[in-house]
């Protein structure tokens, strides 16, 4: 038999899920430091030469059901509304109104990054991102993320991964309640 199928396998490395927060706060592009360190034009920078300043944080906004145990949710994405990008906000998107999430791909949709002087503030800076962003056409986690970053657990910090599952447990089960 002559099979002709083709195989994708995604890398979901570090670089590609973390660099956005690492570059707010120390303003070097990593993906272009990536790509001259392969052509072999990269100039060569100390660590201590790389400044730290501020703090970041990254949320990332998926077609998915969270009420339903973040089931993908395929769809047509009928109207979307972003914030406005400045220097404390960064949005990573590679989709618009009218493009459709299939079944085959990871449901992403963007990431919002959000910088601030301090924790407080960056996820205050997030939380009112959020809060401007809208998507009509599929389900998305907007209204959980909306709701980890207004918890007072999330903002007090010192959470650990236990976090997440624990809350979700809590927040579905008002979810429920609340979508009747």
């Amino acid at each position: 038999m002559d099979r002709r199928e083709a195989y994708f396998l995604e890398m979901n490395t570090r670089i590609q899920v973390e660099h956005p927060v690492t570059e707010m706060i120390t303003g070097i592009a990593l993906i272009r430091w990536q790509i001259e360190q392969a052509a072999e034009t990269l100039l060569a920078l100390d660590q201590s030469a790389v400044r730290r300043e501020g703090h970041a944080v990254a949320a990332r906004i998926y077609a998915e059901r969270p009420e339903k145990g973040f089931l993908p949710a395929p769809g047509l994405l009928e109207t979307i509304e972003w914030p406005e990008q400045n220097g404390s906000l960064r949005i990573d998107k590679g989709i618009r109104a009218g493009d459709r999430i299939t079944p085959h791909y990871d449901p992403m949709i963007a990431k919002l990054v959000a910088l601030g002087n301090d924790r407080e503030m960056a996820l205050d800076t997030l939380s009112a991102a959020l809060a401007e962003t809208q998507i009509i056409g599929t389900s998305t986690n907007l209204r959980f993320l909306r709701d980890v970053v207004a918890s007072e657990a999330f903002r007090a910090g010192g959470v650990s991964t236990a976090f997440l599952p624990d809350w979700h447990r809590v927040w579905a089960s008002d979810a429920a309640i609340s979508l009747g």
